[in-house]
């Protein structure tokens, strides 16, 4: 059975950008066991010469250029050219990673297709900052709606996903439900981090909440003034957000404990997981973060806000805290908790390891989703 899977795939599995990326390549290894399935990668970046490449799985990865300008022309170029490609290797299923291009291109192709929804565009679109964000994030909304009353077959990563897209979008088609895989090097991780570290990884954006995290970390370190937090993400995409957030970090003299990192490489984020305590992701919008997933793969408890696809992955008071958006001494208070108390951290941790390896292991993951072309194949 051939499989065309399109999506925004690393051209450098070492670097990952973003949860697409990062959900991607566990399943596509995971994928890559089935003797029964021919899947084939096609991705659509900007500045590239399209080409065939191999993924580290072994898999012809079809790389093609995407063109500059597309949501003018509701990236219809874009589209034709996955058009072509997917004409040419003729699957049996396509399967598209998010919804926009590669879900127009997929719905746009005659072939039996599945589209995976990962983040919700027209709720990112309230967190855009300045004049061109919040158009591109428009247009994007728009083109979002576009492409769901064209795809006809759904997986759904969180009951939140489904909520948003039937409910609130009028998707109409057939769901089915398949949360994201986390990559096993997490699974990996053995022993406790350092008692007094906490992991933020996130881009640094409005939407993350890091500002919050740090007020709360103004009033975590009167109490625990060993505390570190150290951030993992890339910090180019809101420049006026970042300089907020080294405002606060210089006003409330917190440069000793807070560590920038950048967007990191594969080993270098499991190494962050291994080293702390806590994950701590106070956004006040997501689908279903992988970082969250990772979190709970190594074994560490998750402080984290209670809002949209959150609560359905982690069980607040089990498997770590969830706090309201905006409450800074609520997540003070949840991360202090826990920083004090390494028995409950170290359960909670635990707790949501076994949930992970239920759950968001790339093999189960890898598996339902043959099914779902099997099915799809078959029909």
């Amino acid at each position: 059975m051939r499989v065309v899977m399109l999506g925004q795939y690393p051209l450098d599995e070492q670097r990952i950008l973003g949860g697409v990326e990062a959900v991607m390549v566990p399943l596509v290894r995971g994928l890559a066991s089935f003797k029964d399935l021919d899947l084939h990668i096609v991705t659509c970046q900007p500045r590239q010469e399209e080409r065939t490449a191999t993924t580290a799985a072994g898999l012809p990865l079809h790389i093609l250029n995407r063109r500059r300008l597309g949501r003018l022309t509701l990236h219809r170029r874009d589209i034709q050219t996955m058009g072509r490609t997917i004409h040419r290797l003729a699957p049996d299923v396509v399967h598209a990673q998010g919804m926009g291009i590669y879900a127009a291109a997929a719905a746009a192709a005659p072939y039996p297709h599945v589209v995976t929804a990962h983040g919700i565009f027209f709720r990112e679109a309230g967190f855009a900052t300045g004049l061109l964000s919040r158009l591109r994030r428009h247009m994007d909304s728009s083109f979002e709606r576009h492409c769901i009353s064209h795809v006809h077959n759904l997986i759904s990563i969180s009951p939140y996903v489904e909520q948003e897209l039937v409910q609130n979008c009028g998707f109409r088609g057939r769901v089915y439900d398949i949360e994201n895989p986390v990559h096993d090097a997490f699974f990996s991780i053995q022993g406790p981090g350092d008692d007094a570290t906490i992991l933020y990884a996130g881009r640094v954006i409005p939407r993350k909440g890091l500002l919050q995290l740090l007020a709360a970390l103004v009033r975590v370190r009167q109490e625990i003034p060993s505390v570190q937090l150290r951030v993992a993400g890339e910090t180019d995409s809101a420049p006026d957000y970042v300089g907020a957030c080294q405002r606060l970090i210089e006003q409330q003299q917190l440069n000793g404990a807070v560590t920038f990192l950048g967007s990191l490489t594969m080993d270098a984020m499991v190494a962050e997981q291994a080293g702390c305590t806590i994950l701590a992701l106070p956004s006040k919008q997501e689908t279903a973060p992988v970082a969250v997933a990772e979190a709970m793969a190594a074994g560490r408890a998750v402080v984290a806000t209670q809002i949209c696809g959150v609560p359905f992955m982690v069980e607040d008071g089990v498997s770590g805290l969830l706090v309201e958006d905006g409450d800074i001494a609520g997540l003070a208070d949840a991360l202090t908790r826990l920083l004090r108390d390494p028995v409950l951290h170290s359960k909670m941790g635990q707790c949501g390891r076994q949930i992970a390896q239920a759950r968001f292991s790339a093999d189960a993951v890898a598996r339902r989703t043959r099914e779902v072309y099997l099915e799809l194949a078959g029909a």
